[in-house]
């Protein structure tokens, strides 16, 4: 039989025990559940927000930016970028295509497979090739868009020949050209 004062002891332990339990898996879960729940308001409140300015300034953004588009366009041309010479190559195959699709011919061969050339120049250049045809109106819109485009490409070969399988003025022409690449 346990006296009055183990008694106490015991009771105080079993107390002391039932407190530490119900704060460890009750009130301290608990509260990291309410505090990321009110994290997590704020951040959607923030967001809301952010958006619903967005919406009420939605005229004055798409001005900004048809502003910085055109400013982009009517400046100087720029070298092609890429985390590697693949993705450079990879963006320089999507502007040559757009520019044949501008000018309304025909690719037949597409050619950015080549690994960068650094012997000619201080930047590595990617080689390009392209075949198409079209007729003169749109090889010369073609080579318009190489010459005057966004990205600066250098033309090292061009020929231009009548299709014979094709009748009509209808023309086969290849251009050989090259890009500065800058690795980013």
């Amino acid at each position: 039989m346990l006296s009055a004062r183990e008694r106490r002891t015991v009771m105080a332990g079993l107390v002391v025990s039932l407190v530490g339990l119900t704060v460890a898996y009750a009130v301290l879960p608990f509260a990291r559940r309410w505090s990321a729940r009110e994290d997590m308001i704020a951040a959607r409140t923030e967001q809301l927000v952010r958006l619903q300015g967005l919406i009420a300034h939605e005229a004055e953004l798409r001005d900004a930016v048809s502003r910085q588009t055109l400013v982009v366009a009517r400046g100087p041309q720029r070298l092609l970028t890429g985390g590697t010479s693949a993705l450079a190559a990879a963006s320089l195959q999507s502007a040559l295509q757009s520019f044949a699709d501008q000018s309304q011919v025909t690719v037949s061969r597409l050619d950015v497979a080549g690994a960068p050339d650094t012997t000619t120049a201080s930047l590595p250049m990617i080689p390009a090739t392209v075949s198409a045809i079209g007729d003169i109106y749109g090889i010369t819109s073609m080579l318009s868009f190489i010459q005057h485009g966004p990205q600066l490409l250098e033309i090292s070969e061009l020929n231009v020949r009548p299709n014979p399988a094709l009748r009509g003025e209808l023309l086969q022409f290849t251009v050989k050209l090259h890009a500065a690449y800058l690795g980013s």
